[in-house]
């Protein structure tokens, strides 16, 4: 508890108007430490210089992100020497993972979102410090990516299953091309994005620390990550026949990796029961069989999705 209590000593000496009378401390960030004030501010404490660096960019990527059609972090509260860190007025609401089913109102925020995004050309972003990629170098970091789950999760999983991702990420990259790469949030997760009590529409999104210039199918991935693939349809109709024909296999891709990702987190933390657990799971998925199949298939066909 010692560390909460340097954190709120920081907040009060660089910003004394603030009056801490509660807080709470989330501690499920893997980059960052997150303390709530008052119930109205949010302050984020980087864990790493690397984290430090993710916070930077995504201060100057939400000063460029001024008509969003959703709320996004307002970062008033910007401490710039030792320690760094920043703060903003929370967002109310709920977030999705939270929601039975998605919305017609909140898939239609989800794609305001996405065609927002993609409105931004990639010389405009160069001053953000975001990763900006193109379809190889996109597919590099794909391959780099999966290369550290092995690393970290092999001993769990088996050698055949990375060689079978391995062979399916191949499979789904096969056609990407430059013109399917755009500004993206990168990691829409569950918990990132914010919708009103009633689950009717999104109040805003959150954490940004992950976007790059990327693969457009990976934010569509993760919109319906934990939700029936009945959803996809409807967003990819809002995209050209050429980029959802071709990002349909990528969007199956991310979604089969996407408990990966935890499963990673989990053991780069110590937690490595919960990442045998998990990677337990992830083998015994009985949907992952039908997923693999319609990426080996290539189908174009959205009235075979379903669970």
């Amino acid at each position: 508890m010692e560390d909460i209590f340097n954190f709120l000593s920081e907040i009060s000496k660089n910003f004394p108007d603030i009056i801490v009378k509660k807080y709470n401390r989330i501690d499920t960030g893997w980059m960052n430490q997150i303390i709530v004030v008052n119930d109205e501010l949010v302050f984020r404490f980087p864990r790493t210089a690397s984290a430090i660096k993710k916070l930077a960019m995504e201060l100057k990527l939400l000063s460029v992100l001024k008509q969003s059609p959703v709320n996004l972090p307002e970062y008033k509260f910007i401490h710039m020497e030792y320690p760094f860190f920043a703060g903003y007025k929370i967002i109310k609401g709920d977030t999705v993972e939270n929601a039975r089913s998605l919305s017609v109102n909140v898939l239609n925020d989800f794609i305001a979102v996405l065609n927002y995004m993609g409105t931004f050309k990639i010389d405009s972003l160069k001053g953000t410090l975001l990763p900006l990629h193109n379809a190889s170098s996109w597919i590099r970091y794909e391959k780099s990516l999966m290369s550290s789950f092995q690393a970290s999760l092999e001993e769990n999983t088996g050698t055949e299953y990375f060689n079978e991702i391995f062979s399916l990420l191949d499979i789904a990259m096969s056609d990407l091309n430059d013109c399917d790469i755009s500004l993206i949030h990168g990691d829409l997760s569950r918990g990132n994005v914010i919708l009103n009590r009633k689950h009717s529409r999104i109040n805003g999104i959150i954490d940004w620390s992950d976007a790059s210039y990327g693969d457009l199918a990976l934010d569509i991935a993760a919109i319906i990550d934990g939700f029936p693939l009945r959803y996809l349809p409807y967003i990819l109709q809002n995209f050209s026949n050429n980029f959802s024909t071709r990002a349909l296999k990528r969007i199956l891709f991310y979604r089969l990796v996407s408990p990966l990702y935890r499963a990673y987190f989990l053991q780069q933390t110590g937690d490595e029961y919960e990442a045998e657990a998990l990677c337990k799971e992830i083998l015994n998925d009985r949907n992952s069989p039908k997923i693999k199949e319609k990426i080996k298939n290539k189908t174009d066909n959205y009235g075979l999705i379903s669970h």
